[in-house]
């Protein structure tokens, strides 16, 4: 655990966690390598805290004898103003003879009180991101979230006129490396919705030829995709769709870090002050309309400055140039219209056979529940719909 980056910890521990109230302590601690007193930690972290006490704790210690005094931390940040925060700890004691602590204790002051110097422009840190990012492969990372709309002061007014029609959530699916996007509009914030969103979203990338085994699907911890971390057993309807049905991986982030999420939480940003802050609707279908124009326009004509000023298509054509145009073509429909059959793919599944709980090595899980019989593709109903609304190339 020691080796593992700090997503990678969180993500980790939940499973642990989970395996321990599946199969029992000391199986877990023999299936994760580890001792039973290390389970038995996280596990009482988890039942007093939540997710929350899955993460790392500080080990500054409480009480510090040898602290230094309150007139030797005022001298160090006058000195540390005095040369405008460029000083560090070893100059400070070389040019001003400082005897009394040691670069440690100075660290630790200019720490406490901000003097730290300031982190590189954010035009330099999204060069860097970017770097990183072309080494993935396109879809092979897509970050998950879910936007509420009526906290947009020019929605609000429309939605109040309209609550029993309109969209109360907008969920978001965005590819790291090439920021394409899709969208799906909800009324209720639930896991049925996301778990038909996903099946979609599925169904859409194997349909063009996309290794689904190869996606690895990011969210947070809501309770729309996995029940805030307070489930104990099994999958939510989310995350049977995304580990069970397609065989995705499934990573969540950890509780209250929202940078971690970063791709799609600036989509949430950029849809607000470009689409919801700007359009009046007529209609729900006129609301469908523009919002699918809007998306084809993001996917297709948006130029993105972080990414060598390219569009999501252009990002697509260099890595598969014989893919199909449609591939960022999927109109946006309100998911709870099928919320009552985004259910049958997982109880088909069942009907395979694909029941009890099973631990795999990269922490895939599977439903040990029996789900409604439903054998109605969803995906051939939003297509059938979205053929019916929209006429496109």
């Amino acid at each position: 655990m020691k080796l593992l980056k700090t997503e990678a910890k969180f993500e980790f521990r939940l499973r642990l966690v989970k395996s321990a109230y599946a199969i029992g302590i000391k199986p877990t601690a023999k299936y994760f390598k580890t001792t039973a007193r290390t389970v038995r930690k996280w596990l009482g972290r988890y039942e007093k805290s939540g997710v929350s006490g899955l993460k790392d704790q500080s080990k500054r210690p409480q009480y510090m004898p040898n602290k230094c005094s309150p007139e030797f931390e005022k001298r160090i940040i006058e000195l540390r103003l005095n040369t405008r925060n460029k000083y560090g700890a070893v100059r400070l004691i070389e040019r001003f003879g400082i005897t009394e602590y040691g670069k440690s204790c100075i660290q630790r002051i200019v720490k406490d009180h901000g003097l730290k110097r300031q982190l590189k422009t954010r035009k330099k840190k999204r060069k860097y991101l970017w770097s990183t990012k072309k080494l993935y492969n396109a879809f092979e990372k897509i970050q998950v979230d879910v936007k509420v709309l009526t906290d947009i002061s020019n929605y609000w007014p429309q939605f109040i006129n309209n609550s029993k029609e309109y969209p109360r959530y907008e969920i978001t699916a965005r590819c790291v490396k090439t920021g394409a996007t899709f969208i799906a509009l909800m009324k209720r914030n639930d896991s049925i919705n996301s778990a038909t969103f996903m099946y979609v979203l599925g169904a859409h990338l194997k349909e063009h030829g996309f290794d689904l085994k190869k996606i690895t699907i990011q969210t947070d911890n809501g309770a729309e995709f996995n029940a805030c971390g307070k489930r104990r057993t099994g999958h939510t309807p989310f995350e049977a769709m995304v580990a069970d049905y397609w065989g995705m991986n499934l990573n969540r982030i950890p509780p209250a870090s929202p940078t971690f999420n970063s791709d799609v939480e600036t989509f949430h940003r950029i849809v607000e002050d470009e689409f919801y802050c700007m359009e009046q609707f007529d209609s729900l279908e006129d609301m469908k309309k523009k919002v699918y124009t809007y998306m084809l326009d993001f996917n297709y004509l948006r130029k993105n400055r972080n990414k060598d000023n390219q569009t999501p298509w252009e990002l697509l054509q260099k890595e598969y140039p014989k893919l199909s145009k449609n591939i960022l073509n999927l109109p946006p429909v309100m998911i709870d219209d099928y919320q009552d059959k985004g259910m049958s793919a997982l109880a088909q599944m069942h009907d395979f056979g694909k029941t009890g709980h099973t631990v795999y090595a990269p922490g895939v899980y599977h439903l040990s529940s029996s789900l409604n019989q439903q054998k109605i593709s969803i995906y051939y109903f939003v297509h059938s719909w979205a053929s019916k609304s929209y006429k496109h190339d």
